[in-house]
Parts: C-alpha cells; sequence; structure tokens
C-alpha cells in the first residue's frame, strides 16, 4: 500500500486516519511520538523518525504522552510515500535545544500559567533567551514551595522563539532533505463570531504559504474548502479554538488529498514501475467499495494509456460501475413511485461519484434547467469528477453553478480557468463580471499564454482589466513570436479598451510596440511592411512610432502609384493595389490615376468604375469629374454626362475656364439631342 506519515496535529492526522479504510493507504507511524505544530517540533520528529536524535527521558514528558520513550526509540521507520506536514504554530518552545509542546506544557503546569499576567511575564523572559532573567523572575513569581521550585527548575530551561521567513524557510528546505517526499499544510485560517481572522495565525498562514510555494513544494491550505463547507459545518468548537475539524469536513480534506497529491503519486508511481501494482489497486478497490467509481475509472483509463497491463482491470471496474449506477437509478425511481422526500445534495454528490454526471445535473436543475440551491462543495465535487472523467460540459456547467451560487466556490472557479485554458471556453457571456473576475484571478501568466496559442483563444476571459501591463507585455512579447504580432496586438487592444484608455501609456507596453515597429519597418516588401504596421496599430492607433511608419509608407506608396500613373503603366498601376487596400488610409488619388491611365487606354467603362470610386472620397475634386464627363461621352451615359458636366461647371473658377466651357458644350450638345 501506499504509505503516509503524517507530522501534524489531529487536522492531518484525523484524514488520514479516515483514509487508511475509504482510500487503501496506510500510515506508517513507527518512531512518531505524537502531535506537532511547529517548524521546528517537525524539523525534530523529523530526525527522530530517522534515528538522527535522542530526547531525554526528562524533557519526553514536554513532547509526547501517548508513547514511551524506551519503546519507540527500538522502532525502525522505514520512510514512506509521502509525508504529510502541518506548520500551524509561529510558537517554538525549547528546553536545552530540544523543542516541546505548548499543550503539554500548560497541562504539566496549570497552575503556574493558571494567572494571565504572570503567564506574560514568563514568556517576556523566555523570549530574551536569558536564562539568569528567567530564573531572577521565577525567583520572585514561582517558589514560595518546595513544589513551585521543582517546577521552576524546568521552566527555568525554556526558551521561547518566533518563526521568521528566514528561520521558515530553513526549516522547510530541511524537511524536504530530510524526507524523501513531503507534502505541507497550513493552519486553517478560520474566523471568529465576530466575522475577523485570527492576526496572528493570519500571518502564519501567509508565511506558511509563501515559503512553501517559494521552496517549490506542494501546499495545502483547509482554508478555501472550510469555506465552501461552511466554517460551522467544517469546524467542531466553532466559537472556541477554531482548531477541530468535524468528520464530514475530514474526510472532504482527505478526498482532496487524494485527488491532489496521492493519486497523482501513486499513478506516476505505477506507470513507471517504482511501486508495484498493488498499491494501485489498493486505492482502486477502496474507491469502489466507497462508490468513487468516477475517480478510479478516471484514473485507470489514464494509466490505460500508457500501458495495456491496465486494460482488464479497467474493464473490471467499469462492469461494478455499471451495476452501481444501475442500483442508483433503481433506488431513485423507487423514491419517485413512493413520493418519498429526496436528499437533493447527498443524490447529486452520489450520481457525480457514480459518473452519471448526466443524472446529477437533471437531479441538480429545475424545470427551466436552472440549478437548484446546493451547497458549493457538492457542486465543486462534481464538477472536479467531471473534469477528470473528460465530461467538459458538465464540469463547466457544474463549476458555473457553483461560482454564481456562491461568493466561496474558489475552486470551481479554479475549475473554470483550468478548462479555459485546456479546452478554449469562453466565459464571458456565461457568468457576471464579478464571477468572471474570480476565473480570471484564477489565470495565470503561464496558462494565458498557453491558451493564446490557439486560434480560438477566448480572449475575453483570458484578458482582464486586472492583469497587469508587465505580465500583458510578457504575454504579448511571447504570442507574437508564436502567431504573430497581428494576435498580440489584438489582445493589447482588448486590454486598452478595457481600461477605456484613449492610448497605452506603460513604458514596457511602448518599448514592445516600439520593438514592433521597427522590426515591421526593416521588412523588404512593401506589402508586408503595410500590413504589420496596420497590426500593430490595432494596440494603439495613437502610438507616435506606428503613425510616424504608417505616414511615411503612405508618402512612400503615393509616390509609387503617381510615378506608375504618370507612366500610364497598368501593370505597375494594378500591382500596388493590394498596398493601397492593406494600408487603411483613404488614397482616392489612387482610383483617379487608375482611371485616368483605363481612360488613355479605352477602356471607358472601367475609367467610369474607378472615376466615380474617387468621386465618392474627392466630390469636390474638378478633375475628377472632368475625367467621368468624357468617359460619360464616350460611352453615351447622358445621365452621368450631364451630372458630372453640373459639378465641374459648379467647381470651375478663372483657372479652369477652359474646363467650364467645355462642361457647358457637353450641356448644349445633350439639350439638343433631347
Amino acid at each position: 500500500m501506499f504509505t503516509v506519515t503524517p507530522i501534524g496535529s489531529c487536522r492531518i492526522a484525523t484524514p488520514l486516519r479516515l483514509g487508511q479504510s475509504t482510500r487503501g493507504i496506510r500510515l506508517n507511524l513507527n518512531r512518531s511520538y505524537g502531535y506537532c505544530h511547529s517548524p521546528a517540533e517537525a524539523v525534530q520528529l523529523a530526525r527522530f523518525l530517522r534515528g538522527e536524535m535522542t530526547i531525554s527521558a526528562d524533557v519526553w514528558p514536554l513532547v509526547s504522552r501517548s508513547h514511551q520513550l524506551a519503546t519507540l526509540s527500538s522502532e525502525i521507520h522505514v520512510p514512506s510515500g509521502l509525508y504529510v506536514i502541518e506548520l500551524a504554530s509561529a510558537k517554538e518552545l525549547t528546553i536545552d535545544g530540544v523543542s516541546i509542546q505548548l499543550n503539554y506544557l500548560k497541562s504539566t503546569y496549570p497552575d503556574f500559567f493558571a494567572d494571565p499576567d504572570r503567564m506574560q511575564a514568563f514568556w517576556d523572559a523566555a523570549q530574551t533567551g536569558d536564562r539568569a532573567r528567567t530564573t531572577a523572575f521565577l525567583d520572585k513569581a514561582w517558589s514560595a514551595t518546595d513544589a513551585q521550585r521543582a517546577d521552576s527548575a524546568v521552566l527555568s530551561r525554556i526558551t521561547l522563539n518566533y518563526v521568521t521567513p528566514d528561520s521558515l524557510a530553513q526549516d522547510i528546505q530541511t524537511l524536504g532533505r530530510l524526507l524523501p517526499d513531503v507534502m505541507f499544510v497550513s493552519h486553517v485560517n478560520a474566523r471568529k463570531p465576530d466575522g475577523q481572522t485570527i492576526k496572528s495565525r493570519a500571518s502564519l498562514v501567509t508565511m506558511v504559504s509563501d515559503g512553501v510555494r517559494d521552496a517549490g513544494f506542494d501546499l495545502y491550505d483547509p482554508t478555501q474548502l472550510m469555506a465552501e463547507f461552511g466554517q460551522p459545518a467544517a469546524i467542531e468548537d466553532d466559537s472556541t479554538s477554531l482548531a477541530h475539524f468535524t468528520t464530514p469536513f475530514s474526510t472532504a480534506v482527505m478526498d482532496d488529498w487524494m485527488a491532489r497529491f496521492i493519486a497523482p503519486r501513486t499513478d506516476a508511481a505505477v506507470a513507471s514501475g517504482t511501486v508495484p501494482a498493488e498499491t494501485l489497486r489498493a486505492q482502486i478497490d477502496a474507491a469502489c467499495t466507497a462508490g468513487h467509481f468516477a475517480e478510479a475509472t478516471s484514473r485507470l483509463s489514464a494509466l490505460s494509456t500508457r500501458t495495456e497491463e491496465y486494460r482488464p482491470f479497467g474493464k473490471k471496474v467499469h462492469r461494478a460501475q455499471k451495476a452501481a449506477q444501475a442500483v442508483f437509478h433503481k433506488d431513485l425511481s423507487a423514491k419517485a413511485a413512493s413520493a418519498k422526500s429526496l436528499d437533493m445534495a447527498n443524490s447529486v454528490q452520489t450520481a457525480g461519484r457514480l459518473g452519471l454526471f448526466e443524472t446529477a445535473r437533471l437531479l441538480a436543475t429545475d424545470a427551466e434547467d436552472r440549478f437548484v440551491a446546493l451547497p458549493c462543495h457538492i457542486l465543486t465535487d462534481v464538477a472536479l469528477r467531471a473534469e477528470a472523467a473528460g465530461d467538459i460540459a458538465s464540469a463547466a456547467q457544474f463549476a458555473i453553478a457553483a461560482c454564481r451560487q456562491h461568493d466561496t466556490a474558489d475552486r470551481a472557479a479554479q475549475v473554470l480557468a483550468d478548462l479555459v485554458v485546456a479546452q478554449q471556453i469562453d466565459l464571458s457571456d456565461r457568468l457576471e463580471p464579478t464571477k468572471l473576475a474570480k476565473v480570471q484571478s484564477c489565470l495565470s501568466v503561464a496558462g494565458i499564454e498557453a491558451a493564446l496559442t490557439h486560434a480560438d483563444a477566448p480572449i475575453k476571459t483570458l484578458i482582464s482589466s486586472h492583469l497587469s501591463a508587465t505580465d500583458l507585455t510578457k504575454i504579448a512579447a511571447g504570442l507574437a513570436e508564436k502567431r504573430g504580432v497581428n494576435a498580440a496586438a489584438h489582445i493589447l487592444a482588448h486590454w486598452r479598451d478595457l481600461h477605456d484608455m484613449p492610448r497605452l501609456r506603460d513604458k514596457g507596453v511602448i518599448a514592445l510596440l516600439d520593438a514592433w515597429t521597427n522590426q515591421a519597418t526593416q521588412l523588404q516588401r512593401p506589402l508586408d511592411r503595410i500590413r504589420a504596421l496596420i497590426a500593430i496599430q490595432q494596440a494603439d492607433p495613437r502610438h507616435k512610432a506606428v503613425r510616424e511608419a504608417l505616414r511615411t509608407a503612405k508618402i512612400d506608396l503615393a509616390t509609387r502609384y503617381r510615378a506608375a500613373g504618370k507612366a500610364r503603366d497598368w501593370a505597375a498601376l494594378s500591382a500596388l493595389a493590394a498596398e493601397v487596400q492593406a494600408i487603411a488610409i483613404p488614397l482616392p488619388e489612387y482610383d483617379l490615376w487608375r482611371a485616368r491611365v483605363q481612360f488613355d487606354d479605352g477602356d471607358f467603362a472601367r475609367a467610369i468604375a474607378y472615376g466615380c470610386a474617387a468621386a465618392e472620397q474627392m466630390p469636390d475634386r474638378i478633375n475628377v469629374w472632368v475625367l467621368l464627363m468624357r468617359a460619360a461621352v464616350k460611352t453615351g451615359d447622358s445621365s452621368l454626362a450631364a451630372r458630372s458636366a453640373d459639378r465641374v461647371i459648379a467647381l470651375s473658377d478663372e483657372a479652369t475656364e477652359k474646363l467650364r466651357a467645355q462642361a457647358e458644350a457637353v450641356q448644349r450638345k445633350l439639350l439638343a439631342e433631347v
């Protein structure tokens, strides 16, 4: 079996103990002397497990209450597959360098610690590390009797230290070095009746989270799951120490550990051949016994893609799953026929665990296909199992329902974030802005980058207004390398729109646009330069370098089509059409030059077509109407000839008197033909 050793309190021992009967794991407690809380205590227990240290008999009662020192010291600890280590106290008490437990200390000397003022004065002295000061204090405060003097002889040896980020980092690294595989657990950041967290505990949770992540080890913070359950349902003594888990919550914690930490380790080890297949079978059998068929089949399906060895076992489990599903459906039908009330939450969760995701959805929705109110952890549980089973639609539906119904749906938000990255699911129209923002906060920069490599990536979901300009610049730069500047500029434009910015002002973003612009201007083909610059311009139409580069490109293009037009080189002039269209800057003169060349070539119909296009953009340009008038006369288009002649006369002045006379002549001729 997969072996696990807890190093911490009942908050990790209880879930693991429950997991022995439901999860196919075994606790390895050889040489473990019991609970501990602080990082220093965890390191000490790890060293004791390895046989690297001894603890003197006189201090032992302050270290362990449930084991005999001699008996435990004679045992041998075989390394476990995983060590679950809880770091839940910032107070580190030592006697002559040996870590002791605060709980045992207080229960051993209850009379001394009964007075809050005396206790605080003692801690103030012990924290200095000055034994003479501590002894002097005890001589005054606790030396009236032989019993008190005996107590003080021990108490004077105590030193109090508080965990710091540096000491925590060192202890985390030490634990990772001493033990073959570790997973760290923080304290639960519960709230007091007034709604506030316990300040010292909240600070430690943050410190542990940061320290473990910085060290690169797995971290589990039970606070998220507690919020889904609701604190009164998760914490036994909700109004006192806020420290002990209820049995249902401990079970849910174990389920979470199994899915996130134990099962992946087991499956990887089995696939690589480093652990025997029986380790996997024990976990699968336990899952089936507990009704977790969706989990069992998902794991076996994933393993079957690596090796054929588990296909027969998978088929056996699948048959058992079908049988369990049939029993579930039969039970549902029986309850419906007898009009018995249905435990909706339990039924939905059971359906999800059996892999009946469509049934779970039907149970969880009303006649209008809207999700009824269900506990957050139930909706999330089904979403997670559906995701693992590859039922993406069901996973998204349940996760969306959890996010819509509950502000505490952090795990469901993470499910959706994972689906956005892996499956390109667009949530921009399926979640209200505040709920969508929660999902977006779960997206990592690496995840966004991975998702954007797909052409159909849901940009409105991936790129949020909360994304920093620094991260945006990194994402855009990477995307430009993978999919081109056009795709990268598009996400910059979307981010700018979210902020309602007339222009981008961040120095990093501006530098990126400058770099792209410089690259674009170095391209050999003018058409490629124009297309690249237009792509960049969509990110910020007011970006200075892009505007100047496009102005230069426009001047160059106009110079070339004028030269081609004057040379009456139709082939050269036509070849520039793609550039004129791509530059997205009005160039009506180009159509005028095309009209002139076609007129000179005798293709008056095409000359009219190009001339009309030019006239739409240059209605007050007399030479456009002169060309149209002449071409219309050539084709016999009396209506266009008359309208063009009218415009020529209206636009003429002293400098164009001859053109006016020509237009008047056309008018007279047209009147004579009527």
